[in-house]
Order: structure tokens, then sequence, then C-alpha cells
């Protein structure tokens, strides 16, 4: 019954991500949301935030909520409250997008629900993570998180296939039935998703830590970082990453500008995007299982390496070698394969390597410092369009690839971490320890050695 519990909370786990990741198809920030932003306003500026609003929302909360939670023995109830919350701002913004007439109002209700309900998701993030690292062994986390991105990627194609059915000249839903249509499919799977979740069984957290304010677990980040070394090396690694992929939207733009390769090109590096994370990410689940998830995010730094070092040999050698059109769109081809790849490995592995390295008891603090810390870089990553202004494509590629160069040396100076699980007796899994573990009287906490993509 116990092994049945810990398959069923898996399964609920993956049908969870699946769900989210078609909806987040369905309402896409930087197609459809932006697309529907674009038919209510022109100015560049209210587009431009679209994007960051959707990522940074997601991450910036975690740090507050942590030091509200971390003394809570179960977090699935504030998930399940979120929950609530997050589906009456998608119903009120659907309702809107069908009842407002007023176009300015409408846009001022869009960007307050879809600014609350990514915010709100924040909150959720951080307990469906805690969540996670308590139900699913270390072992078995890149396969969750794997699976979870497979199937909701499979389901995603099909969503792209009905979003460009909805938004296409030829629809029978016009303006703005066309996009309220999305947003219902879109509020309808993240209802299913969160559902899902919200019936997982919840062992008690054994190891708690008093309640503290955002100032307080700031200065207890800040101690963390300074005594946990192997910690403090996956947050420079993280950080490194974020920072490289803010060069990544600028590579089919930097070839059809220099090298007039056409933008029709660009459904081909999407199709080779999509295709080589899908057939990456059960893949990459295996070399996780057996290698470790800090080697595995070495894996996703040397690809991000690879990808950026063909583009600049694209940049400095095309026209001394005089490669024709095709040859550069076809290097960009196996640029954006390699850029799949590198999102995969980050998709597997990243937060599994997190909840590997967070003590049972720190998992708030951990989790919430670090997707705040990063809810920070994103926003500091749209000055990416400026460099570009000022200095050039070529500028943003190498900064691009030194970060990436930066992620690999971190992730091998990394120590990989052991095996240690202690799941409630409830799931009845196996209990695998380390000998390297230990009491860490520094921190005055145990020691784990070893263990979105994001929450739903």
């Amino acid at each position: 019954m116990a092994a049945m519990s810990a398959r069923r909370n898996f399964y609920l786990g993956v049908a969870n991500g699946a769900a989210f990741q078609l909806a987040d198809t369905l309402s896409d920030s930087t197609l459809v949301m932006v697309a529907f932003v674009a038919h209510l306003a022109v100015s560049p500026i209210l587009i431009g935030l679209v994007v960051p609003l959707r990522n940074a929302g997601w991450y910036l909360p975690q740090l507050w909520v942590s030091g509200l939670v971390q003394n809570w023995r179960r977090k699935l109830p504030l998930y399940g409250r979120m929950a609530v919350l997050r589906a009456a701002l998608w119903i009120t913004l659907v309702s809107s997008v069908f009842w407002l007439t007023d176009r300015l109002w409408l846009l001022v209700v869009v960007f307050v629900c879809f600014t609350a309900t990514e915010l709100l998701a924040g909150v959720s993030g951080l307990s469906f993570l805690s969540i996670v690292g308590k139900v699913i062994p270390p072992r078995e986390r890149g396969d969750f998180f794997a699976w979870r991105l497979t199937l909701g990627g499979l389901l995603g194609i099909g969503g792209g296939l009905l979003v460009k059915a909805v938004l296409d000249a030829h629809s029978p839903f016009a303006f703005p039935q066309n996009f309220g249509l999305l947003f219902g499919l879109t509020a309808i799977c993240a209802l299913i998703g969160m559902l899902a979740f919200v019936v997982v069984d919840e062992p008690d957290d054994e190891h708690l830590v008093p309640g503290a304010s955002l100032r307080d677990q700031i200065r207890r980040a800040r101690t963390v970082l300074a005594s946990d070394e192997n910690y403090r090396r996956f947050v420079r690694m993280r950080s490194a990453l974020m920072i490289a992929s803010a060069a990544t939207p600028f590579f089919a733009v930097f070839a059809g500008q220099t090298f007039g390769v056409s933008s029709g090109a660009i459904g081909l590096y999407l199709a080779t995007y999509t295709a080589a994370g899908l057939a990456a990410n059960l893949g990459i689940a295996r070399v996780s299982r057996r290698l470790g998830n800090r080697r595995t995010m070495a894996l996703a730094g040397l690809a991000g390496l690879v990808m950026v070092s063909i583009v600049l040999a694209v940049a400095f050698f095309a026209a001394p070698l005089g490669l024709s059109t095709g040859m550069i769109g076809a290097a960009l081809v196996v640029v954006f394969a390699f850029s799949g790849m590198r999102e995969a490995g980050i998709g597997v592995a990243a937060q599994s390597l997190l909840l590997d390295l967070a003590p049972p008891g720190e998992r708030p603090l951990y989790v919430g410092f670090t997707h705040s810390l990063l809810g920070v870089i994103i926003l500091l990553t749209a000055a990416s369009g400026f460099i570009v202004s000022a200095v050039g494509y070529v500028t943003l590629f190498v900064i691009a690839l030194l970060a990436n160069g930066f992620a690999l040396w971190q992730a091998l100076r990394m120590r990989e971490p052991g095996t240690t699980f202690t799941p409630s007796p409830s799931l009845g899994l196996e209990q695998p320890t380390s000998a390297e573990g230990r009491i860490d009287l520094r921190l005055s906490r145990r020691e784990v050695p070893s263990g979105e993509a994001g929450g739903g």
C-alpha cells in the first residue's frame, strides 16, 4: 500500500507538470500574450513587460514565503489556497476578455490578473518543490522532471497547432474571442494540474525551522552561502546559465540581419529545438540517475558552450570562408539542437540538484533564496537588448560564451551529492544512505550529500 502511494505521488506530479506545460503553450508569454497585448496597445514598453513579468513573477516571492512556511509540517495547504486564488484570477481574466469592451480597462485587468497569477504561482512553486523533496527519492527526481517535460512537450506540440488554428487569419474566432478561448483552455489545463497536485499524499516534515522575517531569511541565506561551498558553487552556476540564456533569442535575428538567412527558417529552428529537447529528456534522466545531477548540469553547460561557440565561429569566419546562406542556416540548426539539449539538461537536473543540496529542514530557505536571486537576474537580463544596441550582437554572444564556460567550471568544481533520503514511513520507500553523511555543527543541520521544471 505504501509503495502504491509513492507511485501515485509520482504520477500525480507528472500529470501536474504535463498539464501546466500545455497551459503554458496555450498562453505562451513570448507569442500569445505578447500578441494579445499588441492588439490592445502599441506601446513597446508594455509589450516588453510581458516576458519579464511571466518569468520573474514565479521566482521573486519565494524567499519571503520561505520564512513564513518553514515551520509548517505540511506545505500542501499553502498550495491549495494559492490554487483557489489562481483559479479565481484566471476566471476573472477570461471573463474580462469576453465581456469588457473598453480596451484600456481590458488591458489593465489583464495585466493585473496576469501579474498576480504569476506571483501566486511563485508562492505555490516553493511549496511544490518542498513537497517534491519529501515524496520523490533523489535517484528518481531526474526521471520525475524528465517525464513532466517530455509529456508536457508532446502535449505542447498539439497545443501549438491549436494556437495556430485559433489565431489564424481564417479562424472562425475574431479578436478578442480567439484569445479568450485560448485563455479559457489555459485556465482549464491549469485547474487540472492544480487538482492533480492537491491530492498528493504529503508526509509531515520532521525537520522544522522556526518562522522568520524576510530580513532574517536574507541573513540566514548569507550564512549558508558563506559556509556551504557546494551550494555557493551551485548558485554561481545557475546564475551564469541564466545570464547565458539571454543571448539565445538573438541567434536567429543575428543570422537574418547579418547574413540574410530567411525568417522562414525560424520554424525549422523551433522544430529542431523542440525535437532535440524532447529526444534528450529521457536520455538525460538516465544520465542523471547513473552519473548524478551535478554531472548532468555540467553537460548542460558544455552544450551551451558548444552552442555559442558555433554562433561565434559563424560571426567571425563566415565571410572570410565564403560560407553560403544555406550553410549558415544549417549551422544554426545545429545551434538550436544544442540549445534544446542544454535546456533539457537544465530542466531535468537543476531543481533536482537544488533539492539534493538542501537539508530537509532548510529546503524552503535554499529554494526560496535561489529562486528569488534568479528572479532578480531575469530582470537584469532585460539589458541584453541594450547591449546589442550599444555594442552589437557579438559582444552579447561573447558574454554568453563566458557565462556558459563559468557555469561548466563551477559544476565541475562541485562535489557530487550522495543519495541520502529519509522519507516518511508512509511512503514505503528505500532509505539509502551515504558514508559522507555527517553533522555540520556550524549550521546545526544534517548535511545531505545527494539527491521547472518548476512547480505547477
